[in-house]
């Protein structure tokens, strides 16, 4: 009776055993399933850029405040990058996230400096990532080669990127020339497919709205948009002819 005992506690033990091995090999399934499915997630993205020029420094206090709309749209969804320029060359391009907080502090580090603009390396970077859906600049000087520029605008509409740009004025009072940098930005903008819109520092809620619609469009697309019934996103549609 004892041996026989000890034999069913040794057959107990074995079961239990097999029990734990299926059981981590379930879980490990899972979690491999579950990696495996975030890895293939490719997030649409998104290229926020800026002028951080000398005549800039206005604009970029209140973009340090606004920026998180094109986050807290689409929580998760979308995967944004900083670029600017400033001393007249492209400064950084940041890796892309769909976390604010990296690239909030990462905006709370530019510092204008003076220099000529460099929106065309912006546009020519554009051009070569993949994923992107839009690229947002707000900028209010244009001293490049506009025909580069137009170039690179045909370019990313043959890559589905729409150039939406913010245009700040305010620097006319300071003397800088404006008016170059309007006909330039309509042009790109109408050869991407974008559209322009005032940068006015006295109303920074109307450009954060834009900001989400426009991340709205770049996250989940034009039908997104239209099923929205935010006064933003129908000035979007309206602004992009669809």
């Amino acid at each position: 009776m004892p041996k026989k005992k000890k034999n069913a506690l040794a057959t107990s033990k074995s079961d239990f055993l097999a029990q734990v091995r299926k059981s981590k090999a379930s879980v490990t399934k899972a979690d491999s399933t579950k990696l495996a499915k975030a890895l293939e997630r490719k997030n649409p993205r998104l290229l926020f850029s800026m002028d951080a020029t000398a005549s800039r420094q206005a604009a970029w206090n209140i973009a340090k405040e606004i920026t998180g709309a094109m986050f807290d749209a689409i929580p998760g969804e979308l995967d944004v990058a900083l670029a600017y320029h400033g001393g007249g060359f492209l400064q950084d391009v940041t890796p892309f996230t769909s976390k604010q907080t990296g690239f909030k502090r990462k905006l709370q580090q530019v510092s204008c400096r003076a220099g000529g603009t460099a929106f065309n390396p912006i546009l020519d970077k554009a051009v070569n990532i993949p994923r992107l859906k839009a690229l947002i600049y707000i900028g209010d000087c244009f001293e490049e080669d506009e025909d580069h520029a137009y170039f690179l605008a045909n370019q990313l509409l043959l890559k589905g990127v729409r150039v939406f740009i913010f245009h700040d004025i305010s620097s006319q009072e300071q003397g800088y020339d404006i008016n170059t940098a309007r006909e330039v930005f309509h042009e790109i903008a109408r050869r991407s497919k974008g559209a322009v819109f005032p940068f006015d520092v006295n109303s920074p809620e109307v450009v954060k709205a834009l900001l989400e619609a426009i991340s709205i469009y770049a996250g989940r697309g034009i039908k997104a948009l239209r099923e929205s019934k935010s006064e933003s996103a129908q000035k979007l549609l309206k602004a992009i002819g669809e």
